[in-house]
């Protein structure tokens, strides 16, 4: 079995952190979102990783001072968004810390038992309020198995799919588009958007009529990532934001390539009759994860 067991009590005292192999993954990473409801707040990095708990507080004496309610994490939080995560760490107590650091300097974020990381690949570190601790490292490819691969590669461009590459005359993708070009054609639900654009991106790349990569000062650069590791990394971040949020700077950004050009051929715009044709198929749109 991929999980294991402890108890609190081998974390050590309330004031001496305690490290751990899945805590490690967070330093270096950037946050690209926070999210707030009524089940907690999720704090998510650029390369899918998310830190859920019930509240997360800044630990910001300025802030105190000026209002002692700014402390907590909100929606879209500008001062946590860009951050980046420059340390991670648990105490004996069940407090998980993550120092990070933006333009207006170093900044800590807090929460209490209980609280989950999650990662890519059903990697897991949960601390209960009583003090168990549960661990699951990184399994196999969730998006990215040689079996689905081999499914994409053979499949063939659906009506969404050829709307996406229209849309990438003369400009460069981004996960909204894809949001956009679903919404169009009759996605409604948050779990929708949050298995079909994935999913949409994994068959465009996996047949090479999109690239990944990322835009620095408007120039696209392509990732010279494996195909795998792409696609696993786009499927882990959309769902660690969930449903329809992902947008610019988010994911990655996407150029059309000459493949991608050579499917949309001579046709005529708005040939295809608006839904999800493609997407019914058996393989190809399975349960809700």
């Amino acid at each position: 079995m991929r999980s294991f067991l402890s108890g609190l009590g081998a974390m050590g005292s309330a004031d001496q952190p305690t490290p751990h192999p899945l805590l490690a993954e967070l330093t270096g990473q950037t946050v690209i979102h926070t999210r707030v409801a009524a089940r907690g707040t999720w704090t998510v990095t650029g390369r899918g990783w998310v830190v859920h708990s019930r509240i997360q507080r800044l630990d910001a004496p300025a802030l105190a001072a000026e209002d002692p309610g700014s402390l907590a994490v909100t929606l879209r939080d500008a001062r946590v968004v860009g951050t980046r995560i420059q340390g991670a760490e648990m105490f004996g107590d069940g407090t998980l810390r993550l120092v990070l650091h933006g333009p207006a300097g170093p900044l800590t974020l807090s929460t209490v038992a209980p609280w989950q990381v999650e990662g890519p690949r059903g990697a897991l570190l949960q601390v209960a309020p009583k003090g168990e601790v549960h661990a699951v490292p990184p399994g196999p490819p969730v998006h990215a198995s040689p079996e689905r691969l081999a499914e994409h590669a053979a499949s063939r461009p659906s009506g969404p799919e050829l709307r996406l590459l229209e849309r990438a005359e003369g400009r460069v993708l981004h996960p909204g588009d894809v949001v956009e070009v679903l919404t169009a054609a009759g996605a409604l639900d948050e779990e929708e958007f949050e298995r079909r654009g994935p999913l949409l991106l994994a068959r465009l790349l996996s047949r090479g009529e999109l690239r990944a990569g990322w835009v620095d000062r408007g120039v696209f650069t392509p990732w010279t990532l494996e195909l795998p590791q792409v696609i696993e990394h786009i499927g882990a971040t959309w769902v660690a934001l969930g449903g329809s949020t992902p947008g610019p700077d988010m994911i990655a950004w996407f150029e059309r390539t000459d493949a991608g050009r050579a499917s949309l051929g001579p046709r005529v715009d708005g040939a295809r009759g608006a839904g999800m044709s493609g997407y019914n198929s058996p393989g190809v749109v399975g349960g809700a994860r």
